[in-house]
């Protein structure tokens, strides 16, 4: 992990005109944050309650105010299948519990490993430079190639390579057509959907760590300092609860899993909306739990802080060097997502458009170097235009949340860096808002949000991203705000932080508008979109992957250039932290 130019220890402020010494108000606040989380958490559940049983209202007039065949609405009945509607999470919620908590155990995992390769390469780029520096930098690109890539593009590549080609795990489902449901036969069946979700959720919790156990601290050899990186690391990992159970959702629809995303997004698009509120309500316990646990980590963390090392050591002149060539390389990666739009803008809308019933789902020729679809129009063409119009929407977001995260984050993460409890407590009341809204995945908010406007559209599509991401873009700044080092918090905050900020919208955004694509409520057809152009190849896996496996390759390589560039402007703070904002 690079470190940032200048390594301070946190200075408590002073404050005038109260009777208590600044220290001891600190201790207060420290001891009271656990419990005034908990009690704003408890508060912000219930208001994200009260709006799920709220939106019966708008939802009911879309509905007309009667179910096919004139029967009245029943709020507490699947409108398609007459279930009861508790009968439905009940059945479904197991399974769901089943890839979550395995997700978690295979993250914690992975984020242990890359927490200890990462202590390794610092130790060595400490006292060889050159080679350690290598090591990193290799460390983090292969990281991220793997970790960045939105799940759906991860899951279909592990089932062309391990279900299609080398056959050697199921794809789809929960058990084998036989029904047997043995402990191997689950196991095998949740290898792949497993894998696939907890990739992000470690990457963004080693990063969080390692940077974590690397700055220079008072006591580097002692146990506190491993105590703390171990609470951090489960507050970091728990906290992205929300992102982990939106990417959940996609993930049962990739691999057929029968849990709760799935037929939540299923009865999105029937509009059985009795269902899609209990899956919502059922979410958002499952958030308090996890969101819960990680303030209970966090505070654990803040308990035992070790303090930072002052006077800093001095950052030699390699360490320097290499710091600045990583972020030209990774603003280099920019001309991935940069040649993507142009490439996507100059193509010919005809060829994007235009089918050729004669030249159905050909493999690459030099007429069409990517071949061609079902209905015979060339791939190369609709995946090109497709990301340019995804990058465009994306784009018109992330500077909308410049303007809209940017004052947010900044007013909340000046009064939460005093540490004083007046100014923490202002802070999470100003928070509060934001609070409420993350108890509703980012993937099933912007769905509800398409959903109710009930005109798909790229505008639409943009709009609905825009307001899921906002909450998680807010608190990104705060965090920054929070772990910049004190002498440099206008220059860095101003130009750095804002550059992060604007690159992580632009990951997130990105992220979000395929995901909406690729369940169909993005971007209307014939139009071509990342995501929709993933769901239609998902039914040419086996025959014609080129569809997928190019739709796929644009996206990942946008995601990874545009998350390597957030990340490298992030290492500038104190933290790695917060990306994982992004997730929540």
């Amino acid at each position: 992990m690079e470190e940032p130019t200048v390594i301070v220890e946190e200075v408590e402020p002073s404050v005038s005109k109260t009777s208590f010494e600044p220290e001891r108000q600190a201790r207060i606040a420290t001891w009271l944050q656990f419990p005034r989380r908990v009690v704003l958490l408890l508060l912000a559940f219930g208001i994200a309650q009260g709006f799920i049983v709220g939106l019966r209202v708008p939802l009911g007039a879309m509905a007309g105010g009667l179910l096919p065949g004139g029967r009245e609405m029943v709020w507490s009945l699947s409108w398609t299948t007459r279930q009861p509607v508790i009968e439905i999470i009940i059945e479904r919620l197991p399974n769901t519990l089943l890839l979550m908590m395995t997700a978690l155990l295979l993250a914690a995992l992975l984020a242990l490993i890359a927490v200890l390769i990462a202590v390794l390469t610092h130790w060595l780029k400490q006292r060889s430079g050159t080679l350690g520096s290598i090591l990193e930098g290799v460390g983090r690109l292969l990281a991220f190639g793997g970790g960045s890539a939105p799940v759906i593009c991860v899951g279909l590549l592990l089932i062309l390579v391990f279900a299609i080609q080398l056959q050697w795990l199921p794809a789809f489902g929960m058990m084998g057509l036989a029904g047997s449901g043995g402990l191997g036969d689950r196991l095998s069946h949740l290898i792949l959907p497993v894998v696939t979700l907890a990739l992000f959720p470690a990457l963004l919790t080693g990063q969080a760590v390692a940077r974590e156990v690397t700055l220079p601290r008072e006591d580097t050899a002692g146990w506190r300092l491993w105590l703390q990186g171990l609470f951090k690391g489960l507050g970091v990992l728990l906290g992205q609860i929300g992102g982990l159970l939106g990417a959940g959702a996609l993930v049962e629809m990739v691999f057929a899993w029968p849990g709760m995303g799935r037929i939540t997004i299923e009865m999105m698009m029937r509009r059985d909306y009795p269902v899609l509120l209990g899956a919502l309500s059922a979410y958002a316990g499952l958030v308090l739990i996890g969101r819960l646990a990680a303030e209970l980590f966090h505070w654990l963390e803040r308990l035992v802080r070790v303090p930072l090392l002052s006077p800093p050591p001095a950052s030699t002149s390699w360490h320097k060097t290499a710091r600045r060539v990583w972020v030209i390389l990774a603003l280099v990666l920019l001309l991935a997502p940069l040649g993507v739009a142009v490439a996507g803008l100059t193509v010919d809308t005809d060829e994007a458009l235009q089918m050729d019933i004669e030249h159905v789902g050909e493999a690459p020729s030099d007429e069409h170097p990517w071949g061609t679809d079902r209905l015979g129009r060339d791939v190369q063409a609709r995946v090109l235009r497709g990301g340019a119009l995804a990058l465009g929407t994306t784009f018109g977001v992330a500077v909308l949340l410049l303007f809209l995260a940017g004052p947010g984050g900044a007013v909340t993460g000046l009064l939460g860096s005093r540490r004083l409890l007046w100014s923490e407590s202002l802070a999470d009341l100003l928070l509060f808002p934001a609070d409420v809204l993350l108890f509703i995945p980012s993937a099933l908010a912007s769905s509800l949000i398409v959903i109710l406007v009930r005109e798909p559209g790229l505008i639409v599509a943009g709009l609905a991203v825009l307001v899921a991401l906002l909450p998680r873009a807010v608190r990104f700044y705060q965090t920054l705000w929070l772990a910049a080092p004190e002498q440099r918090k206008g220059l860095m905050l101003g130009l750095v932080g804002l550059g992060a900020l604007f690159l992580g919208s632009l990951f997130g955004g990105l992220t979000l508008i395929s995901a909406l694509d690729f369940v169909g409520l993005g971007t209307p057809p014939p139009t071509p979109a990342l995501g929709s152009l993933l769901s239609e190849g998902t039914m040419m896996l086996v025959r014609n992957p080129t569809l997928a496996l190019a739709a796929g390759a644009v996206l990942w390589a946008c995601a990874l250039a545009l998350f390597t560039a957030a990340d490298a402007l992030v290492g500038f703070f104190y933290t790695k932290g917060a990306m994982a904002r992004l997730n929540e």
